[in-house]
């Protein structure tokens, strides 16, 4: 019996649209992607120098282009601006790198007799009754003669962090000046490479993202001095010991945002507890929060209010990403790094926009329709034609 034509008929699958040429690219993109996260993990340190000096460049440039306005060449410019710079961090590491030094090291003799004293207090007494922390506290002190014989590695381990954080400050100070001497041409040559229909939108994000860089890092430096002074002032005049560097350590705080000041200032006030009594105490825990309100409320948006425009939840978020990946250095680094993404995502909605035909700004979907009256779809229609009834014939 023979087979019918359909039976014999061939059927014809689709081609695959999956060369090996698709393959290669993609296990080539995935493993040049691996390779660049494993350089990056293994050269945090140099990454965090370079990251650094980055910021600190752009928030420079700043004076090297008034400079420059004023005319002056751009290589005395800098030479001016890095020399003030290296006075400034000298003058101010003279002035208080000593009596600082010879605080912390009143405080590291009086530390046990401030453990003391906050183990007579109702709280310690509160705390212990529930954490048994004097029977922890005395666990530590058994240890101590083995504390000791390991002091001598730790104190070679702190030379040699203070030799590697001398030589990255030479480092860093040195990559300040070449990024400012040959950035901007650099940026420049990278931007020639862009077509002329992109050239136009890669130099407005480049541009915004050095005016909320520059910005943010100049007014982050206003708030940290402005933060240490008051703190140091307050904490003089409430007569906290140690007053030097707790208001330094206050300043710094406020590196990280939205939860440094807090931590700062729960760490001092309880410092300010031990050492001074329960008033100085109140006193001092009065003042962070005043002074966090002001800083927050009145002096943060003066000073951030052409630079940095980012939600607060995507900071927090962002704060505690980088923190985990980088420590403190990524906590600092969070709020420029959020500010630049946004510039960058707004761009690729605008152009995904005017690809799509759809208005620049505003919601894509248009306004909501309107609701129907209560007599139905019709009712606006016969309440029109009410109204225009009277201006008919008669």
């Amino acid at each position: 019996m023979s087979r019918s034509p359909v039976a014999r008929s061939h059927v014809q699958l689709p081609h695959s649209q999956v060369t090996v040429k698709t393959v290669a690219t993609v296990v080539l993109t995935a493993l040049a992607v691996l390779a660049l996260v494993l350089v990056l993990l293994r050269a945090r340190f140099a990454l965090g120098i370079t990251i650094s000096a980055a910021l600190l460049s752009i928030a420079l440039n700043r004076l090297v282009a008034w400079l420059q306005a004023h005319r002056m060449r751009r290589g005395p410019a800098i030479a001016v601006v890095m020399v003030l710079a290296l006075l400034g961090f000298t003058g101010v590491g003279v002035s208080i790198v000593p009596p600082a030094v010879q605080q912390v090291e009143s405080f590291v003799h009086e530390a046990p007799r401030l453990l003391e004293q906050a183990q007579r207090t109702p709280l310690s007494r509160t705390l212990d009754k529930h954490l048994d922390i004097d029977q922890r506290l005395e666990g530590l002190r058994e240890r101590a003669p083995s504390v000791l014989q390991a002091s001598a590695n730790a104190l070679l381990d702190a030379i040699r962090k203070l030799l590697t954080g001398i030589g990255a400050l030479i480092t860093l100070f040195f990559l300040i000046i070449f990024m400012l001497a040959f950035g901007p041409r650099l940026v420049s040559r990278v931007l020639d490479e862009a077509t002329p229909g992109r050239r136009p939108r890669y130099e407005r994000v480049v541009v915004k993202a050095y005016s909320s860089i520059g910005g943010y890092i100049g007014g982050l430096s206003f708030i940290c001095l402005v933060n240490a002074i008051a703190t140091t002032t307050w904490l003089a005049i409430i007569r906290v010991p140690f007053f030097l560097p707790l208001g330094i350590l206050s300043g710094m705080s406020s590196l990280i945002p939205l939860v440094g000041n807090t931590l700062a200032g729960i760490l001092i006030s309880l410092i300010a507890l031990a050492t001074g009594g329960l008033w100085k105490g109140v006193a001092a825990a009065a003042f962070f929060v005043i002074y966090q309100q002001f800083e927050n409320h009145v002096l943060g948006p003066i000073v951030y209010r052409h630079t940095v425009e980012v939600n607060p939840l995507i900071v927090i978020v962002a704060v505690l990403v980088l923190s985990e990946l980088a420590g403190i250095s990524g906590a600092i680094v969070a709020v420029p790094a959020v500010a630049v993404a946004q510039i960058i995502a707004r761009e690729l909605l605008a152009l995904r926009r005017e690809r799509l035909g759809l208005p620049v700004s505003g919601p894509v979907s248009g306004p909501p329709p309107r609701a129907p009256g209560p007599d139905g779809p019709g009712a606006g229609t016969g309440a029109q034609v009410e109204d225009q009834a009277p201006n008919g014939p008669a």
